[in-house]
């Protein structure tokens, strides 16, 4: 039993359960207008019964194959029913909109129901165990990991989605969005990267001065469990006096509210990752590889050049990369000060009970996360000595 037990995969089990459960729930839903409620619709009641038999087949395939770990060709197979699952559920969203608004008002919309974020959420579940499995596969791995998010880009960029409630939120605001988009990353690549020189400079003097190390670890700490909203605040009157005292600081942009305390703020709570990771990366050096960078000959400055910083720096930049998708959450909040960002779809569609006016929102914002922590992961990939990298393997 303990044997049998262990040849099971408990994530892409979950997936598929979840995935089993998810089409008995609304997946589209019918509304008289952008803030009224509407009918919630199951896919078995708006399909004739072949995509929506495809895909419960698919998950029971899925579900049948998480208790096969051994072999490429299973976690294929298995990677290959999630994909499908999502590239009919794509196919099916975009096609059932349309069908549905046929002989409605003009003000009627189609939203995204739950059953379908629940069938994207449990299929990525069951992409990533198959991922897990196909390790010694990196042709497959790619293939099963993009394919869905390429049959995604491509339904976006055609149309496809064109009578989905979200998409009409977007059209009638492209504009307002593009702008939006862009200064959510000016705020999150500033506050990063200021906070990034900040933290390495200040876990650099924790690790050589023991006097500054439990001052520094104590005010990161301390600044880490204030609430953002509650941050955001308490820099508005501070800033406000300071603008007030100093006219010429508000010329250049300085006030109580909008930009300022919005990257002070980001710059503030990306400081723990990064001061932390400098500080145990280089104190994880070993010293017999220091002792013997000297013994060699070379100054402080050039151990520390040449051997300090190329060690440590795959654990610096993983707290870089932290505050980075740390940072591109808490912006959204930074709306409420006048900051702008992709928070402001959000914080209006609450105010107008308008649910896919904050998807517009939400979602650019999970997809510009994944992205930042996609891309640093490369950059700490690119960064790690081969030495390291092997090891670690």
């Amino acid at each position: 039993m303990i044997r049998r037990a262990v040849t099971r995969d408990s994530v892409a089990i979950t997936g598929a359960v979840i995935g089993f459960f998810a089409y008995f729930f609304g997946w589209l839903t019918l509304k008289p207008s952008r803030i009224a409620e509407g009918t919630s619709l199951s896919l078995y009641e708006i399909l004739d019964w072949i995509i929506p038999s495809v895909i419960l087949g698919s998950w029971l395939v899925c579900f049948a194959l998480s208790f096969i770990r051994k072999g490429t060709l299973p976690a294929v197979i298995l990677g290959t029913a999630a994909n499908l699952i999502l590239v009919l559920s794509f196919v099916f969203i975009g096609f059932a909109a349309t069908r549905l608004l046929e002989g409605e008002l003009p003000y009627a919309r189609v939203s995204l129901g739950v059953g379908f974020w629940m069938t994207c959420a449990a299929s990525y579940v069951v992409i990533f165990a198959a991922r897990q499995r196909l390790d010694n596969s990196p042709v497959w791995r790619n293939l099963i990991s993009w394919a869905g998010l390429v049959v995604l880009l491509s339904l976006l960029i055609t149309g496809w989605f064109r009578d989905l409630s979200v998409i009409q939120e977007f059209t009638g605001r492209e504009e307002r969005f593009v702008q939006e988009l862009i200064h959510h990353v000016f705020l999150v690549g500033i506050s990063v990267t200021v906070g990034t020189v900040l933290g390495i400079l200040l876990g650099i003097w924790a690790t050589r001065s023991r006097r500054a190390e439990k001052p520094i670890f104590f005010v990161t700490n301390i600044t880490q469990t204030i609430p953002s909203l509650a941050l955001f605040g308490l820099l508005i009157a501070p800033l406000s006096a300071l603008s007030f005292a100093f006219p010429i600081l508000r010329e250049i942009g300085v006030r109580g509210v909008g930009d300022t305390p919005a990257i002070i703020a980001l710059i503030i709570y990306s400081l723990l990752p990064i001061v932390r990771n400098t500080y145990v990366g280089l104190r994880q050096v070993d010293t017999a590889v220091i002792d013997a960078g000297i013994g060699m000959g070379m100054s402080r400055t050039q151990v520390f050049r040449k051997i300090e910083v190329p060690l440590a720096a795959p654990l610096v930049l993983e707290g870089v990369r932290t505050a980075s998708v740390q940072s591109v959450g808490l912006a959204a909040v930074a709306a409420l000060i006048g900051a702008g960002g992709l928070g402001w779809f959000i914080f209006q569609g609450l105010g107008q009970a308008a649910t896919d006016l904050i998807l517009l929102g939400a979602i650019p914002i999970i997809v510009l996360a994944v992205i930042v922590d996609a891309v640093m992961r490369t950059i700490v990939r690119l960064a790690t000595p081969k030495g390291l990298a092997g090891g670690n393997q």
